[in-house]
């Protein structure tokens, strides 16, 4: 059960009751109000596009490639296995072969090879010969490597996007923003993106020009690439991307033509959702399994059929991908709530990051499964395996939430990793499985101390906070204001899909959808002249709590639904308050529980909450104890679950017929963690997490400390 609130930061206070207002809102939060920036920004397919040539180096690399490709030399093009790397290769790939060049190209293996030009691979790097090696979204880091292709006599040109160390790689040239002595006007280009600047620049040379239908084709794989590897959707990138779905209207990548007429279905919009919801994830999935060969089939295949079964193989990889993904998570999360795992562990009992192991999991979706377990328990999640090549090693990849700097907390314990690598929110790790102990008892007592000398208490983390553009009134939601929205597309990074709140507006109907993981509900406004439809994608919890006639405030997103050849705007729900109708001890439920587990008495509380009583809204009764371990029961089983109190509350009240508030629940919840019941966390006052314990004899609430100092009150 996860039922928990955001705390909403709105851009613009204004309140906008109609279409003609909102775009010059959403340009003002997004610092674009000069003409000629607003003309750039909202220009359909024109926009910020600087010199290839601004790259330290490009104009030595478009030498030494022109040079190669005279004297009839052998290119290797050297890639990641992801979208960006596979795009990234097939770019300069099909530039070489529109040249007959001899061309030849590497993604490596992620399990076998790992990240990067590493020495797991430079024998098959060797072994084909080449007289140039270009890499493509990597290479930056890789100094021995760079060094030793060198030593042989091999020119070495890196293109890349990557964080740079204090040395660069020896390289004949190395073309990445992320140097020091940068001069490129942009930094934040995908790796694919720089290659398609590469091949910008050999056009503009002239001596080895860039037909139109490859540098189309060079457009399309940027752009999905830009979206796909989640950098910046600004300036030089939201150009790239635009000019890709101007292209892909009638798209010159065979690859790309085929996998959009399977994928995009009619009515459906060819946008930056379609991309990375359907399109990335296939291609991904290759490199994350097996290797990249289907991916780049995709994209270099000429052959309509083949570059279908290309295709169709993708989509079958894509499924086992999700498959074990799922089947991983559902190991980790039984494993974090077997009643067995020791209390010391237990996610009540810790505070640092969450760490799972599974022998034989798949190293392919560690990152995909840390991430979701990040956001279902709402803490930092680490999930290890075996390393493939390293005996006596478990691979990890590890997820921050909130403000938790994952890296910092790495970086200070690394003398118990083998390796280690990341940054705030992400991390890549190897501990010797020996030492596995070792490393979660120092990484706990790492973590505590990070979390008390940053005041990292949870009660306002980075996924908490949900920034809103603004309240837009019940009757400006309309096709008109969807228009208006959709002229910032494309949403991403530096740009984010605008999230809007509506105040007041009355449940009309309340609906699960898809076996109880959504829900919808139709609304309306108070004087029920206005009818919108929202949907709440993995809020099926709420079903419970909210009920037809509820006043509430919404946080959303505007779309557009279609169904049938029928269009109609659909809010796609990002967070949802409930009116608080009751006393102090509702509308001040943080203050009250706060006043309590200072010390303060419930008499003395009393005082100070006009109109509340110690019996009646402080004190549970039997009948309160009694719905409230039902509800938690029937609701959250031995799962654990992470509540706002409010929502418990409500929960409670709805489905039991009995009057409750959130601090005769927080009352409950601490008298069936002494019996033990439960197990209890409190993440901040009004925010617990708790797993019931399958418990054997019947237990008497009577002989607890816990309950009998609360009744004698």
């Amino acid at each position: 059960m996860l039922l928990i609130g955001k705390n909403w930061r709105l851009s613009a206070s204004q309140k906008v009751s109609d279409a003609d207002t909102l775009l010059d809102v959403l340009l003002k939060n997004r610092g674009i109000t000069e003409g000629q920036s607003a003309e750039q920004f909202l220009a359909e397919d024109d926009g910020i596009w600087y010199d290839p040539f601004l790259y330290n180096d490009m104009r030595k690399a478009v030498d030494i490639i022109n040079a190669t490709m005279d004297r009839h030399g052998k290119i290797l093009v050297y890639g990641d296995y992801d979208c960006d790397g596979v795009t990234a290769t097939s770019i300069l790939v099909r530039y070489f072969k529109s040249h007959q060049v001899n061309v030849e190209y590497i993604v490596p293996h992620r399990a076998e090879h790992g990240y990067g030009l590493t020495e797991k691979i430079m024998d098959k790097v060797i072994e084909i010969g080449p007289d140039l090696v270009i890499t493509v979204d990597c290479g930056v880091t890789n100094i021995d490597t760079v060094q030793e292709l060198k030593s042989r006599g091999i020119l070495v040109i890196i293109t890349d996007h990557h964080n740079v160390k204090d040395e660069l790689p020896a390289a004949d040239c190395v073309i990445c923003a992320k140097r020091a002595d940068n001069t490129y006007p942009f930094k934040d280009l995908c790796g694919a993106g720089v290659a398609l600047k590469l091949v910008e620049a050999l056009g503009k040379d002239g001596t080895h020009k860039v037909t139109g239908n490859i540098w189309r084709q060079a457009v399309e794989l940027a752009g999905i690439a830009t979206i796909a590897d989640l950098v910046s959707v600004t300036n030089e990138n939201r150009t790239i991307i635009k000019r890709a779905f101007k292209s892909m209207k009638n798209p010159s990548n065979l690859g790309v033509g085929v996998m959009n007429d399977m994928l995009l279905s009619p009515g459906k919009a060819l946008d930056e959702t379609f991309i990375s919801f359907n399109f990335v994830p296939r291609i991904n999935a290759a490199g994350r399994l097996y290797d990249s060969t289907d991916a780049l089939k995709l994209f270099l295949e000429n052959d309509p059929s083949e570059a279908a079964k290309a295709a169709q193989d993708l989509t079958k990889e894509n499924d086992e991908r999700k498959e074990i993904e799922a089947k991983v998570f559902d190991e980790a999360r039984a494993q974090l709530e077997n009643p067995a795992r020791p209390d010391r562990w237990s996610l009540t009992n810790t505070c640092g990051p969450i760490v799972v192991y599974g022998k034989d999991w798949h190293q392919g979706v560690l990152g995909i499964v840390a991430g979701k377990l990040s956001q279902y328990y709402g803490r930092s999640a680490l999930v290890f395996t075996d390393d493939a090549t390293e005996p006596g090693c478990a691979k990890g990849s590890g997820r921050a939430f909130g403000d938790f700097d994952l890296y910092e907390c790495l970086e200070r314990i690394s003398d118990k990793l083998v390796n280690f690598g990341g940054h705030k929110k992400a991390a890549g790790l190897l501990v010797r499985k020996s030492e596995m102990g070792l490393f979660m008892e120092t990484l706990e007592n790492e973590a505590a101390k990070i979390i008390r000398e940053k005041g990292q208490s949870g009660e306002e983390s980075d996924d908490d906070k949900l920034e809103v553009e603004c309240e837009i009134m019940p009757g400006g939601l309309n096709f008109d204001s969807y228009h208006e929205v959709s002229k910032l597309r494309p949403f991403g990074i530096g740009n984010p899909k605008p999230v809007f709140v509506t105040h007041d507006l009355i449940v009309a109907n309340i609906a699960q959808m898809s076996a109880g993981a959504h829900i919808r509900m139709d609304l309306t406004d108070a004087e029920g002249s206005v009818s919108l439809s929202a949907v709440g994608f993995g809020m099926g919890d709420y079903f419970n709590v909210i009920r037809a006639g509820d006043k509430i405030d919404i946080a959303y997103t505007i779309n557009e639904y279609c169904y049938r050849g029928e269009t109609s705007l659909s809010l796609h729900l990002e967070d949802i308050r409930l009116k608080a109708d009751g006393g102090f001890m509702w509308q001040k439920a943080d203050i009250a529980e706060k006043l309590y587990t200072s010390g303060l008495a419930m008499s003395q509380i009393a005082k100070m909450a006009p109109g509340e009583d110690i019996v009646g809204s402080m004190k549970p009764t039997p009948e309160i104890y009694g719905a409230c371990y039902k509800a938690i029961e029937r609701f959250g089983g031995t799962s654990m679950s992470t509540v706002d109190i409010g929502f418990l509350a409500r929960l409670v009240s709805n489905n039991y017929d009995v009057a409750v508030t959130p601090f005769q629940v927080m009352r409950c919840l601490e008298v069936f963690a002494d019996c033990r019941l439960i197990r209890l966390r409190m993440i901040n006052p009004t925010r617990a997490c708790f797993n019931i314990i399958t418990a054997g004899d019947k237990v008497k609430l009577s002989d607890s400390e816990v309950y009998r100092r609360i009744q004698g009150e």
